[in-house]
């Protein structure tokens, strides 16, 4: 009499793996989605800082395209991620560009009270939605005159 497997007990084995496989790989992907939102909302507040930072130091307000991506290293680290255009920066879903998850915008219409405003953006999709959850939309108050930064 040899000794092996049964077809029944093989059978068993795979639908359990197939039962454990079928748990696991959406938490997994959630997992991806959930790196993914981090590294936006870093470059978010990386991107508020650095701007914020350099109109203070430089006493001068970013116009155009280049200007705003020579005062901001992660602008073009996450050129992938992030579209700017002249005043108005675009922080894109990693996964689908046309989702546009946060819009940053400098408000220079007070020049005495410049500021950064954060807005949510039309993406639907489920990084958008977490970024758009994790990061609030509070606007960034910088005072030119008196060399004030508030984050």
């Amino acid at each position: 009499m040899k000794k092996a497997f049964t077809m029944i007990e093989l059978i068993f084995v795979i639908v359990i793996i197939g039962i454990l496989a079928s748990v696991a790989l959406p938490r997994l992907s959630a997992t991806r989605d959930d790196a993914k939102v981090a590294v936006l909302a870093q470059a978010i507040q990386s991107v508020k800082i650095e701007i914020a930072s350099s109109i203070v130091a430089s006493n001068k307000i970013p116009t155009t395209t280049s200007e705003m991506k020579a005062l901001s290293n992660t602008l073009n680290e996450l050129s992938n991620f992030i579209v700017v255009n002249n005043k108005v920066i675009n922080i894109i879903d990693t996964d689908d560009a046309s989702q546009i998850c946060k819009v940053l915008t400098i408000d220079n219409s007070n020049i005495s009270k410049i500021k950064l405003v954060l807005t949510d953006g039309t993406g639907t999709s489920a990084i958008c939605k977490g970024l758009q959850k994790l990061i609030s939309n509070n606007n960034t108050g910088i005072t030119i005159a008196g060399n004030i930064v508030n984050y």
